[in-house]
């Protein structure tokens, strides 16, 4: 068939063939890939009926996102492909915001979030800057990660890698690739020398679970979002010490 040769044309080997039908993560990549944020959005919200937003960020689309990674690897994303990716992901992001604005509540607190260090409200006020780690997709990290910690109350902001962040408190350096010790070690270094005053966290969530690393990588950096909320909540706590 066409559609087993032609990149472009992958998906409608799935749905003619004999080929197990596409998980929710390359469902929502193929809504990326596409450009289609309305089927995007509406698969959100199913999923949003019974499942939580941090289940649906970490699983669904932080999936998607490394799934797209791993074709950026391979050259297989251009330009336009790109875009088409984050704009939909943006698309879905401030959907989500609007649809579950008159019902925020806390995204998941099961046994497994007794690393978030507990802090007084008037401290979510320490501003963390979300900033992209290298490529396009890490824009779109970002996004999904500032979001969340908005969602915490934490006061949230995306940062450009060149926008000004001398005034941060916590910077979250947002990667969906993998990144090694030396990427890491020089990537803090790097926003420490922009804003001395300001804790560096490296969020490495381009590496599945399971998967093995084929690089030296940085084990102590979060790698999933209920991680980088525990980080930044410890982060602002320790600062908040330091002031008094």
């Amino acid at each position: 068939m066409l559609a087993k040769h032609v990149d472009r044309l992958q998906f409608i080997d799935v749905m003619l063939g004999d080929r197990p039908a596409l998980t929710p993560q390359q469902a929502a990549y193929q809504r990326m890939l596409t450009g289609d944020p309305i089927e995007a959005i509406e698969e959100a919200r199913a999923f949003l009926k019974n499942g939580t937003l941090l289940a649906y960020y970490e699983e669904i689309l932080l999936g998607a996102l490394r799934l797209a990674e791993s074709d950026a690897a391979r050259g297989r994303l251009d330009d336009e492909r790109l875009e088409s990716i984050h704009v939909t992901v943006s698309e879905v992001i401030e959907d989500i915001g609007s649809h579950t604005a008159a019902k925020t509540k806390e995204i998941d607190t099961t046994p497994a979030t007794d690393k978030v260090v507990k802090i007084d409200a008037r401290k979510f006020g320490k501003s963390v800057f979300c900033v992209p780690g290298l490529g396009r997709l890490d824009d779109c990290v970002a996004l999904v990660v500032a979001d969340l910690l908005k969602r915490e109350r934490f006061n949230a902001r995306i940062s450009g890698a060149d926008t000004e962040i001398d005034n941060a408190d916590t910077v979250c350096v947002c990667f969906i690739e993998e990144v090694s010790t030396g990427r890491a070690a020089f990537t803090a270094r790097k926003f420490s020398r922009r804003a001395a005053a300001a804790n560096v966290i490296i969020c490495r969530l381009g590496k599945p679970e399971g998967k093995v690393s084929s690089a030296k990588v940085d084990e102590a950096a979060p790698q999933s979002l209920e991680e980088i909320v525990a980080e930044v909540s410890k982060s602002v706590g320790l600062r908040d010490r330091s002031e008094q």
